[in-house]
């Protein structure tokens, strides 16, 4: 019916007050759902909803509206039956947006016009608004900033389950501008219509070929046709082509806070059950053995570490097949030393953001900024050098042996080697980190090559990337001790520079590129050809946070769900012909990933 509310997360409930005529659209077939509504419009649409409302009084004359003008007749009708009143100076003001504490309160009016009210005593009255006031404080979060006019109509909103009833309090934003999306929601609940309606017509997921795994990986086998292990269709995809691309910049925005600004409420939590609380450093968390069963026997390990935010705390809880297994992780282990700079370094200066310092040779006067050289890693364009003599570098920074122990002490893992080198010579042999805003070498190599084994395992890099991720909202007991945010942002906008795009590929494939919202994707992934295995093996080590629309949801404040989920997997395949092996592993990790994401939204895992 409307051109542009297919993918909007009120799409039922604007189609369902369409088919009642209570809405409508423009000339060119669009309804605009993220318009901002006007008072002068929401009294339209009080009209169009409410045509047997009674009428209590007669109408108010509003000086700022005068009798040409278009909705001069609903301003008039709406004020003779109690809904609107101007303000101290008697204007009504149409041209100005409609707040959210405002449309609840008209709304409460129109529901409440017919009904009879019982005179109550002075005291009955003051334990009705105590009742009130606990009641907004269980839903709210912003439950002092709703003003004091609008506190017993969202009480009574509230009650009559105008919003939905959640385990977690949630925003409000009572002064924030209600948008066309929004207020045909709440005209839906206010008017009671079926759930099944709105849900039948509302966005979402999976289409049938997710369903078919084999027959997803038969078509990603066949988009690798063209490809070979120097160049894969999903691994070298690159993020050129994101179609996230304009939200990579912000992805440590994202992950600080809830954001929410004008028609786009912060997401609620993703309801997760047999959650526990993310464990200390060095604690290793209880891991679900048989959670990834359903994952194809060539992903030789895998971790998956689920989030959600419960009584203001983040749980977690984990998965894993062959979790705590130590393996050759290939190139997936790279961030692990620039996490260890920043955390190191901002013990030094934690005021200094890392991302903004200079790594130089020893001595030297001009070097290469930090970022630059980090994203260098993850996007292998050998703008200033090769990604593994990069790595290389950077682990010079430290001795193997306290780079070891550090991460030992990170994850818990008190078996796990990380005193190899990436197989290239660094392209700095003995680096410093200088930091132009303190004029100082923060930290440099203690001048000791590594040499030896990374063998760690798939739960070891999905603690350390749920680290990374979960900095803001871990507590102190669980955060790298002394990594800053400022700086670990510019880790993040590395990491979202990884040529795998395997997260991205799912959204695609289970139609969700158009419906995600604040999305968050870091990674590093690994490939390679084992000569002592005779096999090509693949690794994939992520995190993606994003915001998802709740099917047939009429709660503005509740519309979209937040889900997060670190994830690291290693594939595997022996057939001796070194190209159809990567083939392969590249189509059954993009198949895999689907699976994982699409579980997760559907809440299967």
């Amino acid at each position: 019916m409307f051109s542009d509310v297919t993918d909007h997360w009120a799409k039922g409930c604007i189609l369902a007050l369409a088919k009642r005529g209570v809405v409508s659209g423009y000339r060119n077939n669009t309804f605009r759902p993220l318009a901002v509504v006007s008072r002068a419009e929401f009294a339209a649409l009080m009209r169009q909803a409410f045509p047997e409302l009674p009428m209590k009084r007669s109408a108010r004359l509003f000086p700022d509206v005068l009798p040409q003008y278009w909705a001069s007749l609903v301003i008039a009708w709406a004020s003779e039956r109690g809904l609107f009143s101007g303000d101290r100076s008697g204007r009504f003001l149409p041209r100005q947006t409609i707040s959210r504490v405002q449309t609840v309160v008209v709304l409460m009016a129109a529901l409440s016009a017919e009904q009879a009210s019982e005179a109550m005593s002075p005291s009955e009255i003051e334990q009705a608004a105590q009742q009130t006031k606990r009641l907004i404080g269980q839903t709210f979060t912003d439950a002092a900033a709703i003003p004091s006019y609008g506190q017993e109509a969202v009480g009574l909103a509230i009650a009559a389950n105008l919003f939905e009833s959640l385990p977690e309090p949630r925003a409000f934003l009572p002064n924030q501008a209600m948008t066309r999306g929004e207020v045909a929601a709440l005209l839906c609940q206010a008017l009671a219509i079926p759930s099944t309606e709105i849900s039948e017509a509302s966005p979402i997921l999976t289409p049938e070929l997710a369903r078919d795994r084999q027959g997803l990986f038969q078509q990603f086998i066949q988009k690798e046709a063209e490809f070979n292990a120097e160049k894969l269709a999903f691994l070298d995809r690159g993020a050129q082509s994101s179609p996230i691309r304009r939200h990579l910049s912000q992805a440590s925005a994202y992950l600080q806070k809830a954001r929410s600004k004008a028609g786009q409420a912060a997401a609620i939590s993703s309801p997760l059950n047999n959650t526990s609380a993310y464990p200390s450093r060095g604690d290793r968390p209880a891991i679900d053995g048989t959670g990834l069963d359903f994952l194809a026997p060539e992903i030789l390990s895998a971790c998956v570490c689920l989030s959600t935010a419960q009584a203001g705390e983040l749980k977690s809880r984990w998965l894993g097949r062959e979790a705590f297994v130590n393996r050759q992780m290939w190139s997936s282990t790279k961030f692990l030393p620039l996490l260890n700079i920043i955390d190191r370094a901002n013990g030094i200066a934690p005021s200094v953001p890392i991302g903004d310092c200079t790594v130089r040779r020893a001595g030297a006067q001009s070097g290469f900024p930090f970022l630059l050289l980090a994203s260098g890693i993850m996007s292998y364009d050998n703008r200033v050098a090769t990604s593994n003599s990069l790595a290389a570098m950077f682990k010079r920074f430290n001795t193997p042996a306290a780079l070891e122990k550090w991460t030992r002490q990170l994850t818990g893992n008190q078996s796990l080697d990380f005193q190899g080198r990436y197989g290239e010579i660094p392209f700095i042999e003995f680096p410093e980190l200088w930091s132009a805003k303190d004029q100082k070498v923060l930290i440099k190599s203690p001048q000791q090559a590594h040499s030896g084994q990374n063998l760690v395992s798939t739960y070891d890099l999905t603690r350390l990337i749920t680290m990374v991720g979960g900095h803001w909202r871990l507590p102190r007991r669980a955060i790298v001790p002394n990594a800053q945010g400022h700086s670990l942002s510019s880790l993040i906008q590395a990491m979202g520079v990884d040529t795998a795009r395997y997260i991205e590929v799912a959204f695609e494939t289970l139609a969700l590129t158009q419906v995600v919202r604040s999305p968050v994707i870091i990674s590093k992934s690994g490939f390679g050809r084992s000569d002592q295995r005779d096999r090509t093996e693949l690794t994939y080590c992520a995190l993606a946070e994003f915001d998802l629309p709740r099917p047939g949801s009429c709660d503005p404040t509740a519309s979209h769900q937040r889900y997060s989920i670190g994830m690291t997997l290693i594939a595997a395949q022996q057939t001796g012909d070194g190209n159809q092996e990567a083939r392969f592993v590249d189509a059954l990790m993009a198949t895999e990933v689907t699976e994982i994401i699409r579980r997760l939204i559907l809440g299967k895992l």
